[in-house]
């Protein structure tokens, strides 16, 4: 069994007890760029690597950037934080973190994401929960990888029925008190 009472401070949060609220992991500034191909030059100047669905996700007409600049508090939680330790499909999760007061991502928060988080640990792939954009038949959501290669940019399969490990970790919002729900 999984001892997730000692996976670092979303465990802690857990320990303490629901009525608080998870702690903010980072913050992204959304609105910086305006459209996919200011975002590609940002990355590309970065170093960090796009795969080719990343770049094909980041050019879909669908996809929404943010007209001004805003910050997003981001909270990491892995499936057996959320009390799926043997793992859950993604109607579970996002039932799990409901309670939490946590919320989707804007799909514009994966690429600010990945430029502000520099350093990364190697090995490390966190996915960025958010509505997938576009086509329903191929659905994807951003990952961000640490590889030998380095930082990427990348997407993960975002069907509905996709079975997700217990330490599989993802970003999502933290909800201001303000939205009220």
């Amino acid at each position: 069994m999984l001892d997730i009472l000692n996976w670092g401070s979303v465990g802690r949060w857990l320990q303490a007890g629901t009525g608080r609220r998870p702690p903010v992991w980072r913050t992204a500034l959304l609105g910086r760029q305006k459209h996919a191909a200011a975002c590609r030059a940002a990355l590309g100047q970065a170093g960090i690597h796009v795969s080719a669905d990343a770049d094909r996700l980041l050019g879909r007409p669908e996809f929404r950037w943010s007209e001004r600049k805003r910050v997003v508090d981001l909270v990491i939680v892995s499936v057996a934080e959320l009390g799926f330790t043997k793992g859950a499909r993604w109607s579970e999760i996002r039932s799990g973190v409901k309670a939490l007061r946590l919320g989707l991502c804007p799909a514009e928060a994966g690429p600010a994401l990945r430029l502000a988080y520099r350093d990364q640990p190697h090995g490390e792939r966190l996915v960025v929960a958010m509505q997938t954009v576009g086509d329903p038949d191929d659905p994807l959501v951003f990952s961000l990888d640490h590889d030998d290669d380095g930082l990427w940019l990348d997407v993960h399969d975002g069907h509905a029925d996709v079975f997700w490990r217990a330490d599989d970790r993802f970003v999502f919002v933290r909800r201001p008190a303000r939205w009220g729900f």
